[in-house]
């Protein structure tokens, strides 16, 4: 997701990008306890046959499920927050505050797309300033990244 704001007395324009976020955490959470519930109910028939050995088997299995959905939403809100003011390009990114930050002078910060070698790939935006590039929206698909080439030449050249 591209979110642009432009401040017209101040100049200041700031970029939010954000991955797509298909599924909330309680969504997920349903997920995992149906598929608990339905684990349980088909081990508890097994162990009930004298084949205990598949409750631990099935734990470990909702486990795993788990931490890979935790995993998952951890990734998705983490955000990128690029501000443009006269001087200075500030790139920010982290989950719930900016755990990296770069500064780039405006006057020296270019910014390109790169199109892919391969067919079928996307695109990639970055922002380079003395011989060092940082990738903007990697997460982001075809058509956002297309929004942000859009809204990054209307900031740049408004």
């Amino acid at each position: 997701m591209v979110e642009t704001s432009t401040d017209k007395n101040t100049g200041l324009s700031t970029i939010i990008l954000r991955p797509n976020n298909s599924a909330s955490w309680h969504f997920n959470m349903m997920i995992v306890s149906s598929l608990a519930f339905i684990t349980f109910c088909i081990s508890t028939f097994f162990a009930l046959r004298g084949l205990w050995l598949i409750f631990p088997f099935a734990g470990l299995e909702v486990s795993v499920l788990f931490i890979c959905l935790y995993l998952r939403m951890r990734a998705n809100i983490r955000i990128e927050v690029i501000t443009f003011d006269n001087t200075t390009v500030i790139v920010e990114r982290g989950c719930y505050h900016a755990e990296k930050t770069w500064k780039y002078h405006r006057l020296w910060a270019k910014i390109f797309v790169k199109q892919p070698a391969i067919y079928g790939r996307q695109k990639q935006v970055f922002i380079r300033s003395h011989g060092k590039d940082l990738e903007l929206g990697s997460f982001l698909n075809k058509h956002e990244k297309n929004i942000l080439i859009k809204d990054l030449k209307a900031v740049i050249y408004a």
